[in-house]
């Protein structure tokens, strides 16, 4: 009676669902922060690595591959910033070779960076998986 009340069937009930109770919002928040991380130093890319190792699972769901690309997407930017820095100290008196490399590597890591988020957005908003997540560049 009370699903006549609310205007469906009986049938509506008892039809198997396809919605995926596991969404990629979590995945959409942490690539929203980790874009943000070029505007606070690491502060919420850092939120969103401790995120992504909570939210990953051992299943074979399509936000796992998300979730990898993003922990990567830190570490490996990680590592670039550290290997700028040393490329720095090194060669970053030289006047002009110096500040030129420089330039091209922190623009390349940069460019890299925004690409490789921007890329793992769309993919978690159409609701597709990382191809290939444990990839350097855009899987």
């Amino acid at each position: 009676m009370s699903d006549q009340m609310h205007g469906q069937d009986a049938s509506f009930n008892s039809s198997t669902s396809f919605v995926d109770e596991r969404g990629g919002n979590t995945a959409l928040v942490c690539y929203g922060l980790m874009i943000a991380t070029l505007f606070t130093a690491f502060a919420t890319g850092l939120i969103a690595l401790i995120v992504a190792y909570v939210s990953r699972e051992d299943d074979n769901h399509w936000t796992n591959s998300h979730y990898t690309f993003l922990i990567r997407t830190f570490w490996i930017s990680i590592l670039y910033a550290i290997l700028t820095g040393f490329f720095f100290v090194v060669i970053g008196w030289v006047p002009l070779i110096g500040w030129a490399f420089m330039a091209l590597m922190g623009l390349y890591t940069t460019a890299w960076f925004i690409g490789r988020n921007v890329i793992g957005l769309l993919r978690a908003l159409g609701g597709r998986p990382i191809d290939n997540p444990r990839s350097w560049f855009f899987g």
